[in-house]
């Protein structure tokens, strides 16, 4: 089984928060950020989010085992605690999150040796990278726009 991802653990009062760096982007396991908010996990709190605020990962347990867990964005960690569960303690919770969490992400995710996405802009238009190991890779298919070769466009009869 290789497709799966390995949260990083914090840990606040006493209960766990797994959190997840995906394409430099925070996601957090939602039955943890439930029990740190004091949510009911009986019933599908996400719900009220967008679809792009949450995915479904297959992540490694601490015993080794694994579990397909819904993951929610910061942006929708926001909108969870803020606006739909809206409770004064949630205040902590979300600067612990920002000012603790999502840093450490960063720093844990900086060690690795994952690919990255970069947005590069190349002579006014957008160029899709990869970095890897300290190097910018570049998809095949996008060379010859690189290299200023622009392939002519046939109009449609």
């Amino acid at each position: 089984m290789t497709d799966y991802r390995t949260p990083t653990r914090f840990q606040r009062f006493r209960l766990p928060l797994r959190a997840l760096l995906i394409d430099d982007r925070a996601w957090f396991v939602s039955r943890d950020l439930a029990k740190l908010a004091s949510i009911r996990t009986d019933t599908d709190f996400t719900r009220k989010l967008d679809e792009d605020q949450l995915r479904d990962e297959l992540i490694l347990l601490e015993d080794g085992g694994f579990s397909l867990e819904r993951l929610v964005n910061e942006s929708g960690l926001h909108q969870l605690l803020l606006v739909h569960y809206y409770h004064p303690e949630h205040r902590g919770l979300r600067r612990w999150i920002t000012d603790e969490v999502v840093p450490g992400l960063d720093r844990e995710h900086a060690q690795g040796q994952q690919p990255r996405r970069r947005l590069m802009s190349w002579q006014g238009q957008p160029l899709n990278l990869m970095e890897w190991q300290g190097t910018l890779w570049i998809r095949y298919e996008d060379m010859p726009r690189f290299q200023g070769q622009v392939p002519e466009r046939k109009a449609l009869l």
